[in-house]
């Protein structure tokens, strides 16, 4: 198998409701594709969601950094197996700055996705066995305006999703009456966690969350912006409620921080913002040795390539606290790939078996989202 062109491809999909926190809004994903072709017109395919609030990277600096670091070293490289696509992408891995996470994760996508077609072997392989055959995932409600927090809490209920994760934001007094209405149509059997995005002090971290102690909250996620890692730590050490570090985790030298810094109890693994399905592991590898627990997470939009590589690592970790993302089709007006692994009822997954990614973009809807194309060959 040689390696011996890519195509950068923006694609912009409509989503069906408009998702608000502390950092963004978003009611279209902008996500960005690599497909990279071998010498008998076979293609893989990856995918990523550039966010400059979390890695520093946006649509533009991913495009440069896959058109000018990142693919042209990989352009003409045979590959006998599967092992040597890893052997080949593991040095580019290590020397990515930390604001190059997303841009090496589409490339990375894309060459496993295209080495598992062809050596029959499914890119989660670099994880490992796959562990359970299904997962659970969470719903996610991300609106402080109240009428739609019904209706999302109101859909999750008949849904029959078992946790629901609820943005907030710097007012406690609009935070505790949308934890009030979520925990009134959910009821007592589905677990609320929260997830502040980066917009408390620790001081104003606890006094939220000792003000919301009568929701029983499972965790809370990224409370304080992504450097005060100071800050993450004395809130950790208040034990009120199990820290999840998001934002402050993109990199190994991330984790390596915060599980030095004692600063979390559970690592937010997000395929794209943490360089792909390789860094993915190597994460949760060292979360499992320090005694932290991992969640998988989702950049908000992500498509179904991104959805089946968070697929891959939830069901081949040793065990993930919670799930987030695969929402395609209830979240996107039109997931881009085939076939549908949007989440079924009650949230539940299977486990993704077939050879590559396991997803594949349809040629028409990949031509009715896309916004612009770069090809990069020798």
């Amino acid at each position: 198998m040689k390696i011996i062109q890519f195509d950068i491809i923006t694609v912009d999909i409509p989503m069906r409701q408009s998702v608000r926190h502390a950092l963004a809004e978003r009611n279209v994903a902008r996500n960005i594709l690599v497909a990279v072709h071998d010498e008998n017109g076979n293609v893989g395919w990856g995918e990523c969601c550039p966010r400059p609030y979390v890695t520093g990277e946006t649509i533009d600096s991913v495009k440069q950094d896959l058109n000018t670091t990142i693919l042209p070293p990989l352009l003409g490289s045979e590959l006998a197996s599967f092992e040597q696509a890893t052997d080949l992408l593991v040095p580019q891995l290590d020397s990515m700055a930390r604001n190059q996470q997303a841009a090496f994760c589409a490339a990375e996508l894309a060459v496993l996705d295209l080495a598992g077609r062809r050596f029959g072997i499914s890119a989660g392989t670099v994880l490992g066995p796959v562990q359970t055959s299904e997962v659970r995932y969470s719903g996610v409600i991300a609106t402080d305006d109240i009428e739609s927090v019904k209706q999302n809490a109101a859909f999750m209920a008949k849904f029959g999703v078992g946790d629901v994760k609820v943005k907030v934001g710097a007012s406690l007094e609009s935070n505790l009456e949308i934890l009030t209405t979520a925990r009134a149509i959910l009821g007592d059997r589905v677990t609320l966690r929260i997830d502040a995005n980066c917009a408390w002090s620790a001081t104003e971290t606890i006094r939220q969350l000792t003000a919301m102690q009568d929701f029983s909250l499972t965790g809370v996620e990224q409370p304080l912006p992504a450097e005060d890692i100071e800050g993450m730590r004395t809130v950790t050490a208040a034990k009120l409620v199990p820290v999840v570090a998001d934002e402050s985790l993109c990199s190994l030298e991330d984790a390596r921080t915060l599980i030095d810094e004692q600063a979390c109890d559970i690592f937010n693994v997000r395929i794209s913002k943490c360089g792909g399905l390789i860094n993915a592991g190597r994460i949760d590898q060292l979360a499992r040795a320090a005694g932290l627990d991992c969640q998988l997470g989702a950049q908000v939009g992500e498509a179904g390539i991104l959805s089946a590589a968070g697929r891959h690592y939830a069901t081949r970790s040793q065990g993930v606290r919670w799930c987030e993302g695969s929402y395609g089709q209830l979240l996107l007006e039109e997931d881009i790939t085939e076939p549908d692994i949007t989440v079924g009822p009650g949230g539940m997954a299977p486990a993704l078996e077939t050879h590559g990614i396991g997803v594949t973009p349809a040629a028409e809807r990949l031509r009715r989202y896309e916004h612009a194309r770069l090809t990069v060959s020798a």
